[in-house]
Parts: C-alpha cells; sequence; structure tokens
C-alpha cells in the first residue's frame, strides 16, 4: 500500500490566517452551540437528535451525505456497529442500499478498510477529523473496496472522518461520524475540518447525558397512558394519587408503573428520579 498523504491538523482563523490551535470564528461557535442546543430539546431520541445534528453541520460545511452513530472496540479493530443513521438533504441514498452494506460490515469488522485505517492512524489523538487522503493515497483509494462498492454507485467522493471517545463511558465506545460531497466537488477545506472537530467535541460530551444513546431507554418508548404516569411518578405522587388525578384503576397505575420502572431499569421512585436527573431530561421536552 502507498504510503498516504499527511498534513498538519490547523483551523483557519477569522481573518483567514492559518494557526496551529484550533480557532474557529465566533460565527461559526455560535452556529455549532445552537445546533447542540437544538438537539437537547430532541435528546430523548437517539435518531431524531442525530439526524437534526447531520442536516445542521451537512449545511455548515455544505456535505451531500453523511452517517453518524456508535461504535466499540475501535482501539482493538473490533469495529462493533452500536446504531447508525444515514442523512441526505435530498434523501438520494437509498436505505436499502446502505442497509445492505451496514450488515456485511456487521458480520466482518474488516469490510471498510478505509475505516480500519482511520483508526489505525488515529489511536493515539481520538477526535481528529481526517479527509481521506490524510491517511488513504489517492491510487489505493480509487482502487478500494469502500470507494468502488460503496461510494462510487453513489456518486460520492471527497470525505471527512471523524470518531470521538465517548466521555460518559470506560469502555472503547466512540461517537463517530462521515460527511461526503458528490463526485467531481472540490474537497473539503482546512476550515471545514475544524467545524466538524469543534463540533463533534461539544456534541460528544452531551451523548449519554442529555443526548440518549442508542441503546439507552427512552420516554418515547412508553405510550402516552404510560408517560402520563411517569410524569406523575417523577412529581411524587403515590398511586392513590395517580389513580385520582388520571382517573384510573389502582391496579392500573400500579401495572403502569411496574412497566416504567422494568423500561428504565430502575427498582424504586427514587432510583427511577435519580437517573432521570442524572440523565437531564426534562419533562416536557420528551416525556409529554
Amino acid at each position: 500500500m502507498s504510503a498516504p498523504k499527511t498534513r498538519e491538523v490547523s483551523a483557519v482563523s477569522a481573518n483567514g490566517g492559518m494557526g496551529k490551535s484550533k480557532r474557529i470564528w465566533s460565527h461559526g461557535l455560535r452556529a455549532i452551540f445552537s445546533l447542540v442546543s437544538d438537539c437537547r430539546d430532541l435528546g430523548d431520541d437517539a435518531v431524531s437528535w442525530r439526524t437534526h445534528f447531520m442536516n445542521g453541520l451537512g449545511r455548515l460545511i455544505d456535505a451531500d451525505m453523511g452517517a453518524v452513530g456508535e461504535m466499540a472496540g475501535c482501539m482493538d479493530a473490533k469495529n462493533i456497529d452500536m446504531g447508525v443513521v444515514f442523512w441526505s438533504p435530498g434523501g438520494f441514498a437509498p436505505p436499502p442500499f446502505w442497509h445492505s452494506h451496514l450488515e456485511r460490515f456487521r458480520e466482518n469488522p474488516s469490510y471498510s478498510p478505509a475505516l480500519c485505517s482511520y483508526h489505525t492512524m488515529t489511536r493515539q489523538n481520538r477526535g481528529e477529523p481526517l479527509l481521506r487522503d490524510d491517511f488513504i493515497s489517492d491510487r489505493d483509494w480509487y482502487g478500494s473496496h469502500d470507494f468502488l462498492k460503496i461510494q462510487e454507485p453513489l456518486g460520492l467522493d471527497a470525505t471527512v472522518w471523524c470518531f470521538r471517545q465517548i466521555p460518559q463511558v470506560k469502555a472503547d465506545e466512540s461517537s463517530g461520524f462521515l460527511l461526503m460531497r458528490n463526485k467531481g466537488r472540490r474537497n473539503y477545506s482546512l476550515r471545514d475540518r475544524a467545524i466538524v472537530g469543534e463540533a463533534h467535541a461539544v456534541i460528544a460530551d452531551q451523548i449519554g447525558g442529555s443526548l440518549a444513546r442508542f441503546a439507552e431507554p427512552s420516554p418515547l418508548g412508553l405510550t402516552p397512558r404510560q408517560r402520563e404516569v411517569l410524569g406523575c411518578l417523577l412529581e411524587g405522587d403515590s398511586d392513590k394519587q395517580i389513580a385520582l388525578r388520571l382517573g384510573m384503576a389502582p391496579q392500573t397505575v400500579n401495572g403502569y408503573t411496574k412497566v416504567i420502572f422494568r423500561h428504565f431499569g430502575a427498582q424504586s421512585r427514587a432510583e427511577l428520579l435519580a437517573r432521570w436527573i442524572r440523565r437531564g431530561w426534562r419533562w416536557g421536552a420528551g416525556g409529554r
């Protein structure tokens, strides 16, 4: 394999000059924090907030296609998919196409050589956004499985990759995304790359907190009536008070309460409330 090109990671400052410190102009930062704030409002739904995040980030760097998700075992090449959302503003990427490749990847962690190369290069610096030609030469890329079988059929080429360790967990579990442009379009700039790195740093700090992970139980997994009971539980009502308040039989309330505890993996009201507070949910933002 030919040696890939490398370049120093830097960002374009507000006046157009480059500096080693990652500086992003104030407008870009405001856009990133506004985007993350919007994502928190959708935070109970792991798919919704990620879709909104990719819509916003894709506009900021003018991308045509993207994928965002979670992966375990990146450091030792196990590459275990934990959930992924595919995004495109025009909807030109057919879901069956992506999901067929995703199934092959789940069966074979080495299915994407480019992904393996990215993880190898960034093992000591998680969170670094890289362009495709930072770690794979043009000759190797245009003859690769990733390009010929996945990106070329969709007319895609220029790609920025970014995976970052999820701070809320001790295990080797990362948030990651790819943002691609149509074939023939210019490559991403250093400014685009800096935006990606900064946005991912901000969003990753929220994953597992105010932003739901894929495997995490959500209030949206309950029925509307169960969510009503949940709201009363969080406000400290007893089963009898909930029954009177909602016009239910006490036995029905008790049954709903058991379902709610089981859904969130809680053994008591105190544990349920502690989980709710730790998670950063706000009652009314997705519960009722």
